[in-house]
């Protein structure tokens, strides 16, 4: 007999954006808290904020997540709707297709995210991609909910309880809430996993319920009609025509069901009938369409109905699964050295480069797998930064790691798996005599970041981008360097756009440190500075250069703390060092003649040649 589970996230756009979303970082200026060490790694990416003039963004994002009612909105017909809700929203009464204006009438302070429905969907099928270990058969369901058939594997997990109990510990691991269904048809479990609490069969300590085989009449006649997954119309007119039941639905003949869709009236006043009255041919269109729109909700009804029962099977779309890209060898006599190991295992390299050859694609990820005499498993893995057709470079990356593998009595099956591939399309190389400069950079960087990241670790090995700032601590910031070697670069940087601007130093002091600038200035100049105890003066200076801060950083903050405007200066002392220093105005905005305007301050900033 066929079982289904039904897997629902109530909360789904909301706890995958928590999930995905790191914490939004500290100005650097500002350093009145040290940031816990495990938390430092998480926030290394600012948020990109929905809207400049909403304070609720300048509050730590996971404190919104967790502490705070919160909703995702998007821009529908009539105006900004809520499209997703958390739990704490949910029970303060908001709900999904709300207007935003209204909600917040309700609650002032709700806070609102954009929504990113591609990115819920994609991450769903990743989700349903997983559930495969539960069975082989699954696919998403709406927008929010997975479905799996359970046949025949049960007994794997000691049962049909330990099986759902699994799923449910794993999913709540992740940080989803979840409600999860099984029964015999997709539908019944459809119900049960969203209408289990009303029909008495949820443990809602456990989240999740099950139907016993062969009892789905009993078990359901309490559902609501909601749980038969119909539309808003024709649960209304089955609510007036006094049927809010499932089982009420179980005595009435199919036709007698037709027949009180069709003499059911769907509510119109007398202007609204006047007005279709007007014209003999408008009312007899309207009456047409009404009947016809009435005998489709009650075939639909049927149709629910059976499907839920199982009277009717469900036509289902599993997932499809990925091709497998693996290929294996054996031998009589078993392999003891590396060397050994390594040549093998390069021939399976090149099979493998032929069959993602074949089908379009390139390796990122590839896993090898050694089987001892034993019956142990050695399993070796490399990853690569961008899409890779190289047999060589892939066995490269395996072959550094092959001389820590104890053979023991020696291997005798290698198993060579692409885990991860994506399409790779041909690139023509360029023919000029040092036109092909820049790919072969390209590539021997890439088998660098590579060989690296393979030895030392993805978190270990970073490169600096390039941010959309024009405010010097904003516009960089380290990042795993696989990712970025491996993306496409949408946005040229800012020295590409064909705009000159003064040079920047190759080293940044951070945080700025405080220097005192000699009492004497010219125009605002310094004529000499003192800076770590050590006296400058000043051969050449360069500037001012003003850079104004990103004014949208300090919504909500009080004035007193808010960033200030910079006047930079470069800066060539008597040594032949060179400096980057900065003069923060006061307040006002006005330049100093002389002396330091009140409260304003010098800064080292910056440096371009040795000074430190």
């Amino acid at each position: 007999m066929k079982r289904f589970v039904h897997l629902w996230f109530p909360y789904w756009p909301v706890e995958r954006m928590r999930r995905e979303r790191p914490l939004r970082p500290e100005h650097p200026l500002r350093r009145e808290r040290p940031l816990r060490p495990e938390r430092r790694l998480r926030r290394e990416r600012p948020l990109r904020p929905e809207h400049p003039l909403r304070p609720e963004h300048l509050r730590d994002v996971h404190d919104i997540f967790d502490d705070n009612p919160l909703v995702l909105v998007t821009s529908g017909g009539h105006g900004i709707e809520i499209t997703a809700v958390n739990a704490k929203a949910a029970a303060q009464g908001l709900w999904v297709g709300q207007g935003l204006a209204d909600a917040r009438a309700l609650m002032p302070g709700l806070a609102s995210l954009a929504a990113e429905p591609s990115r819920d969907a994609e991450a769903l099928a990743a989700l349903a991609q997983w559930c495969g270990r539960y069975g082989p058969q699954r696919n998403v369901y709406g927008n929010c909910s997975i479905w799996i058939d359970v046949s025949g594997v049960a007994h794997l997990y000691g049962g049909e309880a330990g099986l759902l109990a699994d799923a449910v510990r794993r999913l709540q691991g992740f940080g989803f809430t979840v409600r999860a269904g099984l029964a015999d048809t997709p539908a019944a479990a459809y119900a049960l996993a969203r209408f289990g609490v009303g029909g008495g069969g949820m443990d809602t300590d456990t989240g999740f319920a099950i139907i016993e085989p062969g009892r789905l009449r009993s078990e359901l006649a309490g559902f609501p009609v909601e749980a038969l997954r119909l539309d808003a119309e024709a649960v209304l007119l089955l609510k007036r025509l006094g049927l809010k039941r499932i089982g009420q639905l179980y005595g009435i003949p199919r036709a007698s069901l037709r027949r009180r869709f069709n003499e059911a009236n769907f509510g119109r006043g007398k202007a609204s009938r006047s007005r279709s009255a007007r014209t003999s041919h408008t009312s007899k269109t309207s009456r047409t369409s009404m009947n016809a729109g009435k005998a489709e909700l009650a075939a639909e009804v049927v149709l629910r109905l059976d499907q839920l029962l199982g009277e009717i099977s469900e036509p289902l779309k599993p997932l499809a699964e990925p091709p497998l890209l693996k290929v294996r060898q054996s031998w009589t006599d078993p392999l003891i050295s590396a060397q050994g190991i390594a040549a093998e295992v390069g021939v399976l390299a090149s099979r493998l480069v032929e069959q993602l050859s074949r089908q379009g694609l390139g390796c990122r990820h590839v896993r090898a797998s050694l089987y001892r005499a034993d019956g142990t498993v050695a399993i070796v893995e490399a990853g690569t930064s961008m899409v890779c057709r190289d047999g060589d470079h892939l066995m490269g990356l395996l072959a550094e790691k092959f001389s820590a593998i104890d053979a023991g009595f020696g291997i005798d099956v290698a198993e060579l798996a692409c885990v991860r591939a994506e399409p790779m399309e041909e690139a023509q190389e360029r023919l000029g005599v040092g036109e092909g400069g820049g790919q072969e950079d390209a590539r021997a960087l890439t088998r660098l970041v590579d060989r690296l990241v393979n030895r030392l670790g993805s978190s270990r090995v970073q490169m600096l981008a390039a941010c959309e700032s024009h405010v010097p601590e904003w516009a960089q910031r380290l990042l795993p360097a696989r990712d970025l070697v491996g993306r496409s670069c949408a946005r040229k940087p800012a020295s590409d756009t064909g705009l000159s601007r003064p040079p920047r130093p190759f080293l940044l002091v951070s945080p700025p440190e405080p220097i005192s600038v000699r009492a004497g200035c010219t125009a605002g100049r310094p004529f000499s500075f003192v800076w770590r105890r050590v006296r400058h003066g000043v051969v050449r200076c360069e500037g001012p250069e003003r850079i104004a801060p990103e004014w949208w950083r300090d919504i909500g903050r009080p004035a007193e703390r808010a960033a200030r405007e910079r006047d930079y200066y470069r800066i060539e002392a008597q040594g032949g060092a060179r400096f980057w220093i900065f003069h923060e105005l006061p307040a006002d905005g006005e330049a100093c003649d002389g002396q330091t305007a009140p409260g304003g301050r010098w800064m080292m900033h910056g440096l371009y040649g040795s000074g430190a």
